[in-house]
């Protein structure tokens, strides 16, 4: 694995990276398999990007997810719960592409930081008895964090995929009734897929 990495590494550093075009604006749009701690969930988001380089641009990511997470089952007590997240976020990001000009297959790394909006809810039931949801969803207030994302993946064309990792603070989990209860961990895994317009072509 590690020479595999070391000849990755060694390809990209060596290649000739000139593709796509400076000064053109891009608009990408994607959706995500979300994979946060012991569940799953889907997102969504925008991408505004502008090609400060031919390999380089910056831009704005707006994001949007709905998660559930950490699912436990104690067959000891028959409890089952869940935590439901919903998560916003604006981020500035920035994507390095390793590509020659010569192919539409255009791999990159990038990154990000900015703000997330996030509501943890913590949903429990016992036996066959179902959890009663709450009638006024106002009282659960979103909290404001500072975080960041690492991302890499490949462009194929216009053609999008990438595999992100949302690198998020600990906010307040409640209960249904909007008690504070702990403590819940925010950071997830993300597959994505998507597609882009405008910013040029890869392939010169």
């Amino acid at each position: 694995m590690k020479k595999v990495i070391l000849s990755f590494l060694i390809v990209a550093l060596t290649m000739s990276l000139n593709a796509q075009q400076q000064g053109k604006i891009r608009v990408g749009l994607d959706l995500g398999l979300g994979l946060p701690n012991a569940g799953a969930g889907f997102d969504g988001g925008i991408d505004l990007r502008y090609n400060i380089m031919d390999n380089l641009n910056v831009g704005l990511k707006l994001n949007g997810a709905i998660l559930l997470k950490d699912l436990n089952q104690n067959l000891s007590t028959n409890t089952t719960s869940v935590t439901a997240c919903v998560m916003s976020s604006s981020l500035a990001t920035s994507d390095y592409y390793f590509n020659n000009g010569n192919s539409i297959f255009a791999p990159f790394l990038g990154a990000g930081l900015g703000f997330y909006d996030i509501a943890n809810i913590n949903v429990s039931a016992t036996g066959t008895t179902e959890p009663t949801p709450p009638t006024n969803t106002s009282v659960f207030k979103t909290e404001n964090k500072f975080g960041g994302l690492v991302r890499g993946g490949f462009e194929l064309g216009h053609f999008r995929m990438a595999l992100e990792y949302y690198l998020v603070p600990q906010s307040t989990l409640v209960d249904i009734n909007n008690s504070p209860i702990g403590l819940s961990n925010n950071s997830y895994l993300n597959l994505t897929l998507g597609f882009y317009f405008g910013g040029g072509h890869w392939k010169k």
